[in-house]
């Protein structure tokens, strides 16, 4: 039943935004109905997407073979840079990565593109799409995600490597870079690391508040929308059981005393 699940799913991600929610719905009870109550849940559970995750779950769907070669491209990026930070030769990385920004913006302006037969886009939503597709060449999870077109949301666009150590120079051989100040040292460089991660960590919960929080408001919009529909119904109703009273009021007043 899971592999016969999974392209219902993939499905449910390249529909419009705006029907992924009643879609989604509408999927959960049907297998709920069927007995498959595990997938009934799985399905409840899917988020929808924010606009800048949509869009490049449907760049994924409208440009495999890009969203692919950005993908490979991180692989190299990453054993590039591997060998570089072990002492080789630098070159390669910095060219992977001059590689990276053109493949990235070229894919960028696709979904833009994308998103402008949409309904248009904002430049907050643009930025995150480009953060989104760096992040998809530094992260593997993020990069699978990507490929397969089931982004909820966009990912954070990643620290440059320079973190490792190394500069990537314009011209002229590269090298590791010379260190900016003294080395801090190990005691304060591994309290710092457990603030970084300790943060990463709050960082993780804030976001998964924020979606939760997002997901309610969505039920609440989507409740209220039913609640509108039976008030109408109901409303609707009354006054046809109110003309029916009123005719037959009428009738009898007709009626001859007896």
């Amino acid at each position: 039943m899971a592999d016969e699940l999974e392209p219902r799913i993939d499905d449910l991600y390249a529909l419009p935004l705006e029907r992924f929610t009643p879609e989604r719905d509408a999927l959960a009870k049907e297998l709920a109905a069927d007995g498959d109550r595990t997938g009934a849940a799985r399905v409840k559970a899917l988020r929808k997407p924010v606009v800048a995750a949509w869009a490049v779950n449907a760049l994924a769907r409208e440009d495999p073979d890009g969203v692919r070669a950005l993908i490979e491209l991180g692989d190299a990026l990453r054993s590039a840079h591997r060998r570089a930070v072990s002492g080789g030769d630098v070159e390669p990385f910095r060219a992977a990565t001059e590689e990276r920004r053109q493949l990235v913006n070229q894919l960028a302006r696709k979904t833009a593109a994308i998103l402008e037969r949409a309904g248009g886009a904002t430049t907050a939503t643009t930025d995150a799409i480009a953060g989104t597709l760096e992040a998809a060449t530094v992260d593997e999870e993020t990069g699978e995600l990507v490929r397969a077109g089931r982004l909820t949301k966009p990912a954070r666009p990643p620290a440059t490597f320079v973190g490792a150590g190394l500069r990537v120079l314009e011209g002229g051989p590269s090298r590791p870079a010379a260190p900016a100040e003294p080395p801090t040292p190990k005691l304060d460089a591994a309290r710092l690391r457990r603030e970084f991660s300790a943060a990463e960590s709050r960082e993780r919960r804030s976001a998964a508040a924020v979606e939760r929080e997002r997901g309610a408001i969505q039920d609440l919009d989507r409740r209220r929308s039913e609640a509108k529909d039976r008030l109408r119904a109901a409303e609707a109703e009354l006054r046809g059981v109110s003309l029916e009273r009123k005719r037959l009021a009428n009738a009898l007043d007709k009626l001859p005393d007896r």
